[in-house]
């Protein structure tokens, strides 16, 4: 089994993530997690000799046990900041990809359940408006760029 592609160096961490956008009209599919106290998107830690798609796509289906397919990639961000919840400093390559669910149905749910993390129950995923992010603690920031934008984008984020 390959590993994620992470590397821990006393307080500094170097983490390679893959985030994904599910668009429901004009709602995006968010990462709620209670401990952390943010919302975020969707995803995890790409592993060695794995492509960021297929990382999109099993990231989704571990955590949710929902097949998604992949539609594009939106950006890249180098995403430098402090992570409270680890109490770190984070040096993230951050890829940005769009998928949709392969079946439609699963757009009618108001919430997902992260089923890798049910006995804690303390991250789901909901919907919510761009408009309705920009008002809560979603990270980071950087990503309505890469959402908003109709091109690719690659960005340097320094928080």
């Amino acid at each position: 089994m390959n590993k994620d592609i992470v590397i821990n160096n006393d307080d500094f961490v170097f983490n390679f993530r893959v985030a994904s956008v599910i668009r429901n009209k004009d709602k995006i599919l968010v990462q709620v997690n209670k401990k952390a106290g943010h919302l975020t998107l969707p995803g995890g830690r790409c592993k060695f000799n794995e492509d960021t798609i297929n990382t999109s796509i099993r990231e989704f289906k571990e955590e949710t046990g929902i097949d998604t397919l992949f539609v594009k990639s939106l950006g890249i961000i180098e995403n430098f900041f402090v992570s409270s919840f680890y109490n770190k400093k984070f040096h993230e390559i951050l890829m940005v990809n769009e998928v949709k669910f392969k079946d439609k149905g699963n757009y009618l749910l108001d919430e997902i359940v992260n089923i890798e993390n049910k006995k804690q129950n303390d991250i789901k995923f909901i919907w919510k408006s761009i408009d309705e992010l920009k008002d809560l603690n979603f990270k980071p920031k950087v990503l309505f760029k890469v959402i908003e934008s109709k091109e690719f984008v690659h960005l340097i984020n320094k928080d």
